[in-house]
């Protein structure tokens, strides 16, 4: 039987051992909560995950050496999910809420530029039976086709300025940062866009396909003639200005809705989870934009998606990926499933 929330909270919650919290962890928190808070979340909302992350962070100070938490391995992650199922006797429903929550921290950290964090090991780690969250792998990852779906919808709603930051997000597997950092100014010289700066001061263009480009050309004549030099904008006419990172975020975030439609069931995306499928789809070889000289799709080596995605270990890029281990056994054998 699960316990009760305060129940849980009062039995691992003391001021004294959140005193000995790593400060570090203590200073995410409080970054995430202030993003939440910003993002005009309900005081509930913020209240149950600030509960949640204390409990976890304590965990973390006696069963992980007090470690950061961007430190902390997809087994770490586990164990914690072991730990309140079976030592603690919480019910999946409210495990899988502690997951929730140190999942959507994390993301945070991925996104924001102040952290050098590139893959949120909590996230691959699976929600317990029955009770599973919508943010496991399978809404980690957007197919290909759903990637079509989404644009011709926001094409056909009139929505151009979306389509295009789905579209050049999708195809750079650009960061929440570098989109933001996109100039209008010669995007249909050739395929790439200004240069911009990446994590750790990296420097490079976004890339992105013809039927992108043209998207592009499509949203520009629409906007018409202005001073703004940052290829995303706010209002219109005379109003129109420029807009904050928080704005290329919340717009990203948007888009979970369509895509929520096309799947017939909910799920959330965030920046992240565009550079997610994009490499993906490329080390698949599903996007039917890109043919090999026999009209096939082209099946990218991981060294080649690495150099894409400006990683400089191969070991993060494959950490982006799923795992097909189990289809490649079936293959070999010739198994059905």
């Amino acid at each position: 039987m699960g316990m009760a929330r305060g129940r849980v909270y009062n039995n691992f919650y003391t001021p004294e051992l959140w005193d000995q919290v790593n400060k570090q962890n203590k200073r995410i928190l409080d970054d995430f909560l202030a993003e939440y808070r910003q993002r005009k979340m309900s005081k509930g909302i913020i209240s149950g995950y600030y509960n949640d992350l204390r409990i976890i962070l304590i965990y973390v100070l006696k069963e992980l050496n007090n470690r950061c938490v961007l430190e902390l391995n997809k087994k770490n992650f586990r164990g914690l999910s072991i730990y309140l199922s079976e030592d603690c006797g919480m019910s999946s429903s409210r495990v899988n809420r502690m997951k929730s929550a140190i999942n959507s921290m994390l993301t945070f950290c991925e996104e924001d530029d102040d952290y050098e964090y590139e893959i949120n090991h909590a996230k691959k780690v699976k929600g317990l039976p029955r009770e599973r969250v919508k943010d496991d792998e399978d809404n980690f990852f957007f197919s290909f086709d759903e990637f079509i779906q989404v644009r011709d919808i926001l094409v056909e709603q009139g929505k151009l300025q979306l389509a295009v930051l789905w579209s050049l997000g999708f195809d750079s597997a650009g960061r929440k940062n570098e989109l933001y950092q996109v100039e209008k100014h010669g995007l249909f010289d050739g395929n790439k866009t200004n240069v911009v700066i990446g994590k750790r001061g990296k420097k490079f263009p976004l890339v992105y396909l013809y039927d992108t480009k043209e998207l592009i050309r499509q949203y520009l004549d629409d906007r018409g003639d202005d001073d703004i030099d940052s290829l995303w904008i706010k209002g219109s006419g005379i109003n129109k200005s420029t807009i904050t990172k928080d704005v290329i975020y919340d717009r990203i975030c948007q888009i979970s809705r369509i895509l929520s439609k096309v799947r017939n069931e909910e799920c959330h995306i965030f920046p992240h989870t565009m550079r997610h499928s994009r490499l993906e789809c490329l080390s698949q070889g599903t996007d039917t934009r890109l043919l090999d000289s026999n009209g096939i799709p082209i099946k990218y080596p991981l060294e080649q998606v690495q150099v894409f995605a400006h990683h400089s270990d191969v070991s993060t890029t494959q950490s982006y990926l799923k795992n097909h281990d189990d289809d490649t056994i079936n293959e070999m054998f010739g198994f059905s499933n």
